[in-house]
């Protein structure tokens, strides 16, 4: 069979089954929607907040420790009381608690959201279970039927919402999609259980993990209709010198801990957020007093007065008082990612926030992570304050597959300006941050950038040692490096990390990101890293993953040649495939173990995913395959490729085979892939060549890159 009309087979199924927008239909949308205006505010259209029902005093955690701590704690902290989640809540039942909720306040359906970014730091989606693969994102597309949306999820500890707002914002200036919804939904009070256990004293380095609470929060953005509304400003950066300050991980004793190196992490927090609150305020023009609310991230009220009281210094005026610093930890505690929006929320329900007023959100969070975003309501509040609370929605039945694109159509050409990856002879496997570091090292040094060049910094790996899901992998990177790591550089250089967690397919969506970033300038350069462990290798080696333990970067930037870099890219959903491949960490016993599922069939049911993914994808581009030059695999074995090829009914020599006998390169396949092709001198000008990702979902990703 010919590969056109193999390919035609799938595609047409899809279009049968209403599982795909036409490169007409989706041209059509695109023209209605209009390219986006990157002067155009981001706006709040719908904001849900979940609080579990029960609650839980500041007495009942310290007399719940099993040692004695003789400290003021509810003095000094300011937390009375905090909501937990009850027996059979976790993460993601917070996280679809308060999608349910922003939609029903919304006069928008899940169908009409082009983007779920999904952004807790939690994983804990059951009892004792911390989740890995599929992502979050792509469970809620499945229940929530959000049938066009791109998903990933996102981690940048307490930031990690602003994170995903930030990236939201820089989507819809790009003109890639018309809305977006970001959300989290932290059980993180798990982590007070383990403190309970462990703290010895008041001065313990766990003593933080007693302030937490539960949420779930969720908002949904779009482009202002005008000018004076929405985020006037938003930035973000990284000061990863202080990324060791806090740090949470598996515990030595079962379960998950958090160590807080509190008094230093306050002070840099303090200062940093004070020095850039005060410059972006100067940057969109507000006075010292023209805002009516101040919302910092909820973690004491001895370091609220604090931030308080250095932005008053640096004023040199009492411009921050009770009257407009937003305090919300008595009933609430510090809930994470959701802290501000839990905040917001409580200020919109109690009349204390009203429609046109602006506020200052402040964000703080390890890493060490600072933002500022400056903010005009609309008639917002009115709203909210004027519906009722509906029923959680039941989820739909089987949702309707579709692929996400662009809604502009293609985006501006990011190169690859250098690759980074470990010759295997040097790899010393076991530590995947020393394998990260060796990576990102030696792609620096084979770009023509210096470290502090880098604007924006990716992490995209999955299994990491120790299981350290805060602070970001990304945040810690920068500080090994030194990346703009204490302060703004030379010329306002500055760096912004996070991590994407998406199994195999997050590297891609990081390339994309990063393109997306660099259309709305929030930056000129990123650099994009990933790096895989076999958590089980010493302890459970019956169970692997089947990944290489490796390392890998690029450095992206804007093309200096028209026409060339990464063009079109496209994310394909199957999640009835949900089950195909799954992993979770399992914590009930003191040495925590990786169970990793995966269905016989399922290097097949990749390839039967990504046929008419490829298909779509060269119809967009308006090509065939025999103007493909060479084809970047995903580099699971060589059998796979070969499988593959002849599925494609195109030559074996045409694919890139980096991987050999394996095991499955898994995220680090594209830049092994290229620095392959690179060495073989194969990547010449003016050849064009087709990117392909699968992984956990079942989710496709699609490229088409011109050298």
């Amino acid at each position: 069979m010919q590969s056109r009309n193999y390919l035609r087979i799938y595609f047409s199924l899809f279009q049968k089954n209403n599982l795909y927008l036409s490169a007409e239909k989706m041209l059509e949308h695109s023209n209605s929607c209009g390219v986006m205006d990157q002067k155009q505010n981001t706006i709040i259209e719908s904001i849900g907040v979940y609080l579990p029902p029960q609650v839980l005093s500041t007495d009942e955690v310290i007399k719940g420790c099993k040692n004695l701590i003789p400290f003021p704690f509810e003095k000094v902290t300011g937390i009375k009381n905090r909501r937990v989640a009850g027996q059979h809540e976790f993460s993601i039942d917070l996280a679809k608690r308060a999608v349910a909720e922003c939609l029903s306040h919304s006069k928008h359906h899940s169908a009409d959201i082009d983007l779920l970014i999904c952004c807790n730091i939690s994983r804990y989606d059951g009892q004792n279970l911390l989740a890995f693969e599929p992502c979050t994102s792509i469970k809620l597309r499945q229940h929530f039927n959000f049938s066009n949306a791109l998903v990933f999820d996102i981690t940048n500890a307490c930031a990690g919402m602003f994170t995903g707002i930030y990236i939201v914002d820089a989507f819809l200036k790009a003109g890639a999609i018309r809305r977006g919804m970001v959300v989290s939904g932290e059980y993180i009070t798990h982590l007070t259980q383990s403190a309970q256990r462990e703290i010895e004293g008041f001065m313990d380095s766990r003593m933080a993990c007693l302030t937490l609470g539960d949420a779930g929060a969720a908002l949904i953005l779009e482009q202002a209709a005008d000018q004076q509304t929405g985020f006037q400003e938003i930035d973000m950066q990284t000061f990863g010198r202080y990324g060791q300050y806090c740090i949470a991980k598996a515990s030595e004793q079962g379960g998950m801990i958090m160590y807080t190196d509190s008094v230093n992490l306050t002070d840099v927090a303090v200062k940093s957020g004070a020095k850039h609150a005060m410059d972006v305020l100067e940057r969109g023009g507000w006075g010292a007093e023209s805002f009516q609310h101040l919302i910092m991230h909820q973690t004491s009220s001895t370091t609220l007065n604090s931030a308080r009281n250095e932005i008053n210094r640096l004023l040199d005026n009492t411009v921050c008082h009770d009257g407009n610093t937003i305090n919300n930890l008595a009933q609430r505690g510090n809930t994470a990612s959701t802290s501000h929006v839990v905040a917001l929320a409580d200020q919109i329900q109690n009349q204390k926030i009203q429609s046109g007023d602006k506020v200052i959100f402040s964000v703080s969070a390890s890493g060490l992570t600072t933002g500022t975003a400056l903010y005009v309501f609309d008639d917002l509040p009115d709203r909210l304050r004027g519906m009722k609370t509906e029923q959680v929605s039941e989820p739909q039945e089987t949702p309707t597959k579709r692929m996400y694109m662009d809604k502009k159509g293609t985006g501006p050409r990011i190169r690859i300006e250098s690759v980074g990856t470990i010759p295997e002879a040097t790899i010393e496997r076991g530590d995947s941050f020393a394998l990260l570091s060796h990576a990102a090292n030696n792609c620096l040094s084979q770009s023509a950038y210096q470290c502090n060049d880098i604007g924006l910094l990716i992490y995209s790996g999955v299994y990491r040692s120790d299981y350290v899901l805060e602070p970001a992998y990304a945040a810690l990177l920068a500080g090994e490096l030194g990346m703009n790591a204490t302060g703004t550089g030379p010329g306002d250089q500055k760096t912004f990390a996070f991590d994407v967690f998406n199994g195999a397919l997050g590297f891609l969506n990081a390339c994309y990101l990063a393109q997306q970033m660099i259309a709305a300038g929030k930056c000129q350069t990123a650099m994009i890293v990933t790096a895989e462990n076999e958590n089980n290798a010493a302890l459970f080696p019956d169970e692997l993953v089947g990944i290489r333990e490796t390392a890998s970067a690029f450095i992206l930037d804007a093309h200096p040649a028209e026409g060339r870099g990464f063009s079109r890219f496209l994310f394909s959903y199957q999640e009835e495939s949900l089950p195909a491949y799954t992993s979770h960490c399992d914590l009930k016993e003191v040495m925590p173990h990786l169970h990793v599922e995966k269905e016989p069939k399922l290097e097949a049911l990749y390839i039967e995913a990504i046929l008419p993914a490829v298909q779509a994808l060269l119809e967009l581009e308006q090509l065939d395959l025999k103007q493909i030059d060479w084809v970047f695999p995903p580099q699971i074995s060589t059998d796979f490729i070969t499988r593959l090829s002849e599925a494609l009914n195109l030559p074996t020599q045409r694919f890139v085979d980096a991987v050999g006998d394996g095991p499955d390169l898994f995220s680090s396949s594209l830049p092994y892939a290229m620095e392959h092709a690179n060495t073989k001198g194969w990547s010449k000008p003016g050849q064009t060549a087709l990117m392909i990702v699968v992984g956990s979902g079942i989710q496709v990703g699609c490229a088409i890159y011109h050298f």
